[in-house]
């Protein structure tokens, strides 16, 4: 066979797969009006009434492996694309509600829906590809999205503009590469990380959801045979009931066995994401550790003794620390579990109650959760620090009477 013959051949191959790729989005389009939608159980996927989404266009997205929750860049290096390239994925805000204008979450899609579907409603099911052990997950919804009109996001523009939105995310992206990496931060400050003209959808609030437990996804999933391609999602024949998928966590066995301690203290966690969280936090707890001796002013009394994470001495006051890796979910989910263990810990039974009560997350806290924590501590007069990982070091912030 010829050069030519060859080049031919692979032009042909691209139309076809062009042509193929269109056959299926209007097939799709055709069924939308089916009314049962796709559950899961412990037995596995199966149809289930569906009142309320049948009407929508649902889509399964892949994500970029993340640990921070999808609300910013988390330095992963196990994807290819704009991850490998660039440092970051424009799809690692998606779930940053913080970013909200108007009670809308703006989100990137590599998918450019066409022209006529301006007005449709969409389910977005994101999923992602976990890397140990290598396992596709679902991780969250747009349980209602839409399109954003060329002026919403011009408005979004220039609310990222005034309110510095574009330069905290710039700096999240930089925070995540190698300083000595100067050819991804110079594609970084090119880039402007998570443009506001690239976040063609939006959705409300109330309907932006990341699943606490991840299911595992099929490679067939309702009706359709799941691509792994960013570009191209995955158009489901029929909704899914988003309720369903809180329980359907992964059931997938462990080689290693996490202590019972650790699966108290995250409850919420799946067999697989304890795998990732077991070595992170007992590094976060040997850190935090060597912070504290590092100080100078305190003396540590004991470390993951009585079901507590570390309790110390800062002086002559007993402190009690409650640690929390925020992997794959928000810091207020951890900071919501600490909270209640350093209640239990120092009012239930015999325990005499700590001096100080410290929370200590592996990442910084939203602005909200430092807010909502100073509130607690002045008005039910809790004696709570809070504390967080900065690269090599920590940062502290003691919240009892601050206003």
């Amino acid at each position: 066979m010829s050069e030519q013959s060859i080049f031919d051949s692979g032009k042909e191959s691209i139309f076809f797969q062009f042509v193929l790729d269109r056959f299926f989005e209007v097939a799709f389009f055709s069924v939308l009006t089916m009314a049962a939608a796709t559950v899961y159980t412990p037995g596995g996927w199966h149809l289930a009434s569906s009142a309320g989404v049948s009407d929508m266009i649902s889509v399964l997205q892949r994500m970029c492996w993340n640990t921070n929750g999808w609300e910013r860049p988390s330095g992963e290096r196990c994807e290819g694309g704009d991850p490998a390239k660039q440092g970051y994925g424009n799809e690692e805000w998606n779930f940053c509600i913080d970013d909200a204008l108007h009670g809308y979450v703006f989100g990137y899609l590599f998918w450019q829906p066409r022209k006529n579907l301006r007005h449709e409603h969409f389910q977005v099911l994101f999923w992602t590809r976990q890397p140990s052990p290598t396992q596709w997950l679902l991780v969250g919804a747009y349980r209602d999205a839409s399109l954003a009109t060329k002026d919403e996001l011009q408005e979004l523009d220039v609310f990222f503009d005034r309110e510095r939105i574009y330069k905290r995310r710039l700096g999240e992206a930089l925070g995540k590469v190698d300083r000595a990496d100067q050819r991804r931060r110079r594609k970084i400050r090119e880039g402007i990380p998570n443009s506001a003209r690239h976040l063609r959808f939006k959705c409300p609030v109330e309907k932006v959801e990341i699943f606490q437990q991840r299911p595992p996804l099929p490679r067939v999933f309702g009706g359709r045979s799941v691509g792994a391609y960013f570009a191209r999602p995955t158009f489901l024949k029929k909704p899914v009931a988003i309720s369903s998928l809180h329980a359907a966590g992964s059931e997938s066995p462990l080689k290693h066995s996490p202590s019972r301690l650790l699966e108290d203290v995250y409850p919420r966690a799946t067999p697989a994401s304890l795998k990732m969280i077991y070595p992170r936090h007992k590094e976060l707890s040997n850190q935090f550790v060597d912070w504290l001796r590092r100080n100078g002013k305190t003396t540590v009394v004991g470390q993951e003794r009585k079901r507590v994470d570390v309790e110390f001495k800062d002086g002559a006051c007993f402190c009690r620390a409650e640690l929390k890796v925020c992997y794959g979910v928000k810091t207020t989910h951890g900071i919501r579990e600490a909270l209640g263990q350093l209640l239990e810990y120092n009012y239930y039974g015999s325990r005499t109650p700590a001096g100080q009560w410290y929370i200590v997350l592996d990442t910084a806290p939203a602005k909200g959760d430092i807010a909502y924590l100073r509130k607690l501590a002045r008005e039910k007069l809790l004696p709570l620090s809070l504390c967080w990982k900065l690269k090599d070091d920590f940062r502290a912030v003691s919240l009892a009477g601050e206003s």
